[in-house]
């Protein structure tokens, strides 16, 4: 084996940031040369591991190495073969088109290293780039080395496997979407400001958990109001503008209708008069409704009218999921009802605002001591905050009696 100097025109006079590794291949008689950034150290210990390789035997032939692009590109195929939604595809390609690929396109993708993405990054940190930007590349970075890892096999391990993602400095400031959970009081409000024709949807998406999407593709023929049960199968893609299935396997599942929201589809279908192929919700035209229509001239507007919190849609999906825990159902069984195979994540994600149905028996102790009513827990933005509930006046005066005696 050899090391040549290989140093890039960017390189100062002396320095040298790019080393040539060369490298005999008894398998097909031929010299190979590949490619090391970064100082001469950095290339020796490139040679002592193809050196161990070869005499292990798992030495991969410069043929048989593929760039970032390369890897990239089989990616994307393999994305599209499993039928990964429009919008992550979007995703992916952005994010790899616009950073990974312009910065290392041409790289092999076994002479990645973290030190190497780690500097990158703190470059567009600098260039004024925002952190979730920069942690979603991260995520898509990830994801690719992973596919190089497991799928292609031709590196053997994910350097950023365990790359940790930055954290925002200014954490008041957020470009999240809205989203938390409504109170009763405000999906009564809801409820009562929507028109006929927006009631039913809103009391769908906020009884049922559904997704949006899944709402927007559900058919007469998927809702059975004499059983009050709606069978969901797909959802509606509206970047591949197609329809596709749940978003995961547990997203195929049967839905139970309360009596109110039964009442009130058997009066939307009523006013549709759809036939029992045709969606449940659809435009004037019977096609399946974008997302962006709906949060213009119906949600948008609907909150307005009601005057509560201006949270997205998909706002009454967590709405749901709180609700239930609320009411005392396990989390087990929300998370069926909402399409999710662990029930970890109704409390994880979903549920912002719970309150306990069992005080601790510390609280139970003191509040009895000092006649006041438990205080409930109530878990709003992540954050725990304890609600003290006074007792009624007649209970108030009897521990005021009590504490004189």
């Amino acid at each position: 084996m050899a090391i040549k100097r290989a140093p890039l025109k960017t390189d100062a006079a002396g320095k040298c940031s790019r080393w040539r590794v060369i490298v005999y291949n008894a398998a097909t008689s031929r010299h190979e040369w590949h490619t090391v950034r970064g100082t001469e150290r950095d290339a020796k210990a490139f040679q002592r591991d193809q050196e161990t390789r070869l005499a292990k035997g798992t030495y991969v032939a410069k043929a048989e190495r593929l760039t970032v692009a390369q890897v990239a590109e089989s990616f994307l195929k393999e994305c599209k073969a499993r039928n990964r939604r429009t919008s992550t595809l979007l995703n992916y390609s952005s994010v790899l088109e616009r950073y990974i690929l312009p910065k290392f396109g041409t790289w092999e993708a076994g002479t990645v290293r973290k030190s190497d993405v780690r500097s990158w990054l703190g470059e567009l940190l600098d260039s004024g780039k925002g952190v979730e930007l920069v942690n979603r590349i991260v995520r898509v970075f990830k994801t690719l080395l992973f596919h190089a890892v497991v799928d292609l096999e031709v590196i053997e391990r994910n350097v950023l496997l365990r790359f940790k993602q930055y954290e925002r400095t200014d954490k008041s400031v957020s470009r999240r979407v809205n989203r938390a959970a409504f109170t009763e009081d405000e999906v009564q409000r809801l409820l009562s400001a929507a028109r006929p024709h927006e009631r039913a949807l809103i009391g769908l998406l906020c009884f049922t958990g559904m997704r949006p999407g899944e709402g927007f593709a559900l058919r007469w023929q998927d809702v059975d109001l004499t059983a009050g049960a709606a069978t969901i199968t797909r959802t509606w893609d509206w970047r591949g503008k197609v329809f596709t299935p749940p978003k995961t396997a547990a997203g195929s599942r049967t839905v139970a209708l309360s009596g109110w929201l039964v009442q009130e589809l058997k009066a939307h279908k009523e006013r549709a008069g759809a036939e029992p192929g045709a969606l449940v919700f659809a435009t004037r035209t019977g096609q399946p409704m974008n997302p962006s229509n709906v949060r213009r001239d119906i949600w948008t507007k609907l909150v307005t009218r009601a005057g509560v919190r201006r949270l997205d849609l998909y706002s009454l999906r967590h709405t749901f999921a709180s609700l239930g825990r609320v009411a005392g159902e396990s989390a087990f069984n929300v998370a069926r009802a909402m399409g999710h195979a662990r029930s970890t994540l109704v409390d994880q994600v979903y549920a912002h605002s719970l309150q306990s149905g069992m005080a601790s028996v510390a609280e139970r102790v003191t509040a009895r001591a000092l006649g006041e009513q438990p205080k409930l827990r109530v878990i709003e933005g992540g954050q725990n905050r304890d609600v003290r509930q006074p007792l009624d006046e007649s209970s108030a005066e009897s521990a005021k009696d009590r504490a004189t005696a």
